[in-house]
């Protein structure tokens, strides 16, 4: 069996990951078995950029097929910031979210979309073997709402839909976040894997 390192120590990302990937046929291994502090400087100046590295250093790290992602807010009212700094934004999530929402308090509800990125890279320790991007489309909401998800969810709500991300189960998100699209395409080339 295909054996791949999640190159992420972030244990409720994995989760969400492992529940998006499904039956793939591969047995999927979070990086902090073999690396407990395991930490890449993302340095890329695009999510796919830093997904890549990630990817390759937990391939050269452990010597297997690895899979990583990079993902983030996008804000078109903040020139598409946080970006790639979404996590370096503040400290936590809570400060993340509340320092979004301070800074765009004045900013009328029309000119709130925003979108999650998502990119996912798959490398084997001599190189990149495929690499996705998604996203999904919504706009950044007046003030938190729901404790469901993690990072930005509670103040992001999908176009078309009454609730925030973080007001969703994990099932519901799954089917239509960024992450679910980047995962289930990530899962259809493992299966297809020949090695």
């Amino acid at each position: 069996m295909l054996k791949i390192v999640l190159a992420t120590t972030n244990r409720k990302k994995a989760v969400e990951i492992a529940e998006i990937l499904g039956d793939v046929n591969a047995e999927i291994v979070p990086i902090c078995d073999f690396a407990a502090d395991f930490d890449v400087d993302e340095t890329g100046t695009t999510f796919v950029e830093n997904a890549g590295l990630k990817a390759m250093a937990a391939a050269e790290a452990t010597g297997m097929i690895s899979l990583a992602d990079d993902s983030g807010l996008s804000v078109d009212a903040l020139n598409g910031e946080p970006g790639v700094y979404s996590k370096r934004f503040a400290a936590d999530d809570a400060a993340r979210n509340s320092k979004l929402l301070q800074i765009m308090k004045d900013i009328p509800a029309e000119k709130r979309s925003a979108r999650f990125h998502c990119a996912v890279v798959i490398a084997s320790p001599t190189g990149v073997l495929v690499e996705i991007d998604e996203t999904t489309e919504g706009f950044i909401t007046n003030a938190p709402s729901g404790s469901n998800g993690f990072g930005y969810d509670p103040v992001f709500q999908p176009i078309g839909k009454t609730r925030t991300m973080a007001e969703m189960t994990i099932a519901e998100k799954n089917l239509i976040s960024h992450r679910g699209k980047a995962f289930r395409k990530a899962a259809e080339w493992i299966k297809n894997y020949k090695g």
